[in-house]
């Protein structure tokens, strides 16, 4: 087994060979080419091979472990340039080597390349949540009148305030690196006050930048999947003696800060569960009620019930056809950080452990429906349990599906449900992403296509994909702007900022 340090430090001594803030912008404009289709300048990189498209050898998670390597590592000035075609393909060569060795780290020279796959997946694929669902679903969950009076009570702006700054600000990072906080935003309705809260909880000082990162840096198996602060404050103010001079390396950072990121100024604030939780069970709602049009489809919102004296919420919402019924339990749990990239798996287990405890609370709420304690009727047909996540969890590794598989028995015992249910009634998990493309192919073939589409072997798998492969033909018919017309009610001098699928 290699040792980590020593293989990083050629790597560390070439970055100590490029400037800095020229870099960064490089950095910039490759993450607009590669995560926004933006086109590079003409003859941007000096003697790339004639015919060869850049998009083919760069990265979108490449370029945020480059951003925070430069960061680290870059001089002030240097005779190299990520414009200059050996210098590019050279770093990037360096970053897959240091990927390759950090692997070899893992489980002393032996790695579980099963877990791995958690772990690259939530590295790789949001970086390819894209379209305007989830900057929409944000406005519509975020910018719903209790959470954002909420954000207007904690910082002093509402949630469409910051929704319309990060649109705006955005734009201007598509064409330009570099921009000034004190720029004035009136002309959409924002004052100067508000402008600079938005500034202040994303911009971070490259000292402290700097300092953050020396204090997260790993050297060993989890150097790929170290957190960048950029995911928090992606705007760097670069020059000490102009602070109100910013740049934004990567611009996918910004977009999500401003939009699903304003989750975490408000996360801590006491009255914020209920609201942003009531918030996600409405847009299910909102969305399902968009989808599957009656005659068709009958969607309930089940009330309160008594039993033995104690009252009881039941599943959210239940959407039913002719075919049969979905149960749906909305949650906003999300996976923590550690649970998504470090190679401990103990905080991978506890957020596992609520996600179980969600699923054996579905089958609890449908049993009771089943036995008659609810105003729904069983008419027979078949039940789907479904638990909806507000991000996408990305359950598909064999190892993780074991440790949840585990969970959900534990969590059944507690309920005393037998587990025969999870062969009668397969549980599914699916994101909020997945529910806005499933629940149109519903409308489309009806729930007991949709729902009992997974053959036994493919139980635990993301739904989207097997969907994907089921459903070809009708796929073509997905709106994925579902909730544009909103969005240009917010921005109304604005389009969608990203592309549409």
């Amino acid at each position: 087994m290699a040792d980590f340090y020593q293989e990083y430090k050629p790597f560390r001594n070439f970055l100590q060979q490029f400037g800095l803030q020229e870099s960064l912008v490089n950095v910039w404009r490759y993450s607009l080419l590669v995560m926004d289709k933006i086109p590079l300048p003409p003859r941007y990189i000096q003697d790339i091979p004639s015919g060869f498209d850049p998009r083919s050898v760069l990265h979108a998670w490449e370029l945020d472990i480059l951003s925070r390597e430069l960061v680290l590592n870059a001089a002030t000035i240097g005779p190299r340039s990520l414009r200059n075609w050996n210098d590019l393909a050279k770093t990037v060569n360096h970053l897959r080597h240091l990927d390759g060795v950090a692997f070899m780290e893992g489980n002393g020279g032996k790695p579980d390349v099963l877990f791995e796959l958690h772990r690259i997946a939530h590295r790789q694929f949001p970086f390819t949540d894209t379209g305007i669902f989830p900057v929409m679903r944000a406005v519509k969950v975020l910018g719903a009148t209790a959470v954002d009076q909420i954000a207007q009570r904690e910082l002093g702006l509402s949630a469409r305030q910051f929704f319309r700054l990060g649109v705006a600000v955005a734009g201007h990072f598509n064409h330009s690196w570099g921009l000034s906080t004190a720029q004035d935003y009136s002309v959409i309705q924002i004052s100067a006050a508000a402008t600079r809260t938005f500034f202040n909880r994303l911009t971070i000082r490259l000292a402290d930048l700097k300092a953050e990162l020396k204090t997260l840096q790993r050297y060993d198996e989890d150097w790929y999947f170290t957190w960048n602060p950029l995911e928090g404050k992606p705007l760097v103010a670069i020059d000490p003696a102009y602070p109100d001079r910013v740049m934004c390396p990567i611009p996918r950072y910004l977009l999500r800060r401003s939009f699903g990121g304003l989750f975490y100024d408000l996360v801590k604030a006491s009255d914020f569960d209920n609201s942003f939780g009531h918030s996600f069970q409405n847009y299910v709602g909102e969305v399902l009620a968009k989808t599957c049009l009656p005659p068709n489809f009958t969607l309930r919102a089940v009330r309160p019930y008594v039993f033995k004296g104690e009252t009881f919420h039941g599943t959210d919402w239940i959407l039913s056809d002719r075919t049969g019924h979905v149960f749906i339990e909305a949650k906003t749990k999300r996976l923590t950080v550690n649970a998504r990239v470090s190679s401990d798996t103990a905080a991978l287990q506890k957020d596992l452990k609520v996600l179980a405890a969600a699923v054996a609370q579905n089958y609890r709420n449908i049993q009771d429906a089943l036995d008659g304690k609810t105003e729904w009727v069983n008419d027979g047909l078949p039940s789907y349990p479904l638990i909806l996540t507000l991000e996408d969890w990305y359950i598909f590794s064999p190892r993780v599906k074991l440790i949840l598989d585990q969970e959900i028995l534990n969590a059944l015992a507690v309920e005393n449900i037998d587990p025969k249910v999870l062969i009668e009634m397969p549980w599914q998990i699916a994101s909020a992403h997945e529910l806005e493309i499933a629940s149109q192919l519903i409308a489309q073939v009806g729930v007991k296509a949709v729902m009992g589409g997974k053959k036994p072997e493919q139980q635990g798998w993301s739904l989207l994909p097997v969907l994907q492969e089921l459903f070809a033909t009708e796929m073509r018919n997905v709106n994925y702007h579902l909730f544009s017309d909103d969005f240009l009610a917010l921005v109304p001098e604005a389009r969608p900022p990203i592309s549409a699928q």
